[in-house]
């Protein structure tokens, strides 16, 4: 039986339809590579996007020019331990001075001062200076008279002569109090009656803050010697000083 040939028309029909695939796949294609191009070609044209943020704003305040502070005055303390009329004074002054044979310079002339007359002229540290007789002895001492020089004393003091001291003047009988705070000189200090009677001698040592107290409320003047002139001199508690400054 004879075989029969295939149709003619079959073959161009599968062509058509693989033709028509590659052609779709060819646009696709196409589509897809243009599509791809055309995105980075509008990313390089417009580039990075900045952000503007506001700078926030400083506001300079002016420093303040310092200006200098006043000079410090010491002032007389109050003693914790002691009654509210009790000051505590310091036995030695400011500001620091160099040393000197004797503990002040006196301008007044060099004739010899009665003891109830006192120097009209400051020292060189700013005090009158007088002289006083205790028993045989004669002592050259600085009157200390005013609320600055009570607070002043023998502060900052390097040297006291052998036959000098100081004399506190209050002006009314009371309890005293003194330290040895900013000094430098060992001391001895004897409390001292308005009729001039010597009722306690006591030694002060250098740079102690622990007050020295008068056992006596009736105290009127307060003196500071080297320390153990009063022994050395024969001179205790009992002795009077008269014609005392006032």
């Amino acid at each position: 039986m004879q075989r029969e040939k295939p149709s003619s028309c079959q073959v161009p029909l599968a062509l058509a339809i693989l033709i028509l695939v590659a052609v779709a796949l060819f646009c696709f294609v196409g589509a897809l590579a243009l599509g791809i191009g055309a995105y980075y070609f509008l990313e390089a044209e417009s580039g990075p996007v900045a952000v503007a943020r506001p700078t926030p704003k400083v506001t300079r305040t002016p420093t303040a020019t310092p200006t200098p502070h006043a000079k410090h005055t010491p002032q007389i303390q109050p003693t914790p331990e002691s009654p509210a009329v009790t000051q505590t004074f310091s036995g030695t002054p400011f500001p620091t001075r160099s040393p000197s044979v004797s503990p002040f310079k006196s301008t007044t002339p060099s004739k010899p001062l009665a003891s109830s007359t006192p120097s009209a002229e400051l020292d060189e540290f700013g005090f009158r200076t007088s002289q006083i007789h205790i028993g045989d002895e004669t002592l050259d001492v600085e009157l200390a008279e005013t609320s600055q020089q009570l607070s002043k004393g023998l502060r900052f003091r390097e040297t006291l002569g052998e036959g000098a001291g100081m004399l506190f003047i209050f002006p009314k009988p009371q309890r005293l109090s003194f330290w040895m705070k900013d000094a430098s000189i060992p001391l001895s200090i004897a409390y001292i009656q308005p009729d001039g009677k010597i009722v306690q001698i006591r030694k002060m040592q250098p740079y102690d803050e622990t007050p020295v107290n008068s056992l006596s409320d009736a105290v009127s003047y307060a003196l500071l010697v080297n320390q153990g002139w009063f022994e050395r001199h024969g001179i205790a508690a009992g002795t009077v000083i008269e014609d005392l400054p006032h």
